[in-house]
């Protein structure tokens, strides 16, 4: 059954699933083996982390970059998201 969609399957095969879920609850202790605790952690530290755009305004156009680990995209004067969003930075004098 692993892989395998809920929409895919048949009552009797969601029926098992759904009952050695519960098995396996029952069994459980509360642990969770280190690189499971320590990946979700990871994640939570990077999201709580502040995104840094650093903007050069002393060359002739604005120089916008943003550091090599960061999850940001840097295009022009367009900073792009994660999610596909565009954030379009318009310079004025």
């Amino acid at each position: 059954m692993s892989g395998k969609k809920i929409d895919t399957m048949s009552d009797q095969e969601w029926e098992e699933a759904l009952a050695a879920h519960l098995d396996w609850g029952r069994d459980w202790h509360g642990d969770l083996p280190a690189d499971v605790f320590f990946g979700a952690w990871a994640s939570l530290v990077r999201e709580a982390k502040p995104l840094v755009v650093r903007v050069q305004l002393g060359q002739p156009q604005p120089a916008v970059t943003v550091p090599a680990d960061s999850p940001l995209a840097v295009s022009g004067n367009r900073i792009l998201l994660e999610d596909g969003r565009e954030l379009v930075l318009e310079f004025v004098p």
